[in-house]
């Protein structure tokens, strides 16, 4: 998967370890909902639709990562609306201004 879109190409490396713990922590520190985590995935929503509507889903994450499907999951929360900017400092990863 290309990322012409992500800005900060040089943080790209650092999506490598993001698990789906950190990803559950990234959608509470963006007052996203996240349903599930118990299982094999979760769903981080958009509040705007019903659970029922498939509209609500942003990203569904798995158990088991690794760089493309993060990456992807980030793009989805760009798409979604939220700044590259605010999903790094949701991830605790450090930005250069």
């Amino acid at each position: 998967m290309t990322s012409e879109w992500l800005n900060r190409k040089e943080l790209r490396s650092k999506l490598d370890k993001v698990t789906q713990k950190d990803w559950i922590q990234v959608a509470e520190r963006l007052s996203l909902p996240c349903e599930g985590g118990k299982g094999s995935h979760c769903v981080i929503r958009n509040t705007k639709f019903p659970i029922n509507d498939i509209r609500s889903v942003i990203s569904t994450v798995q158990s088991n990562l690794y760089r493309e499907a993060n990456l992807t999951i980030f793009k989805n929360l760009v798409n979604y609306g939220i700044s590259e900017d605010d999903i790094w400092r949701a991830l605790k990863i450090k930005i250069k201004v």
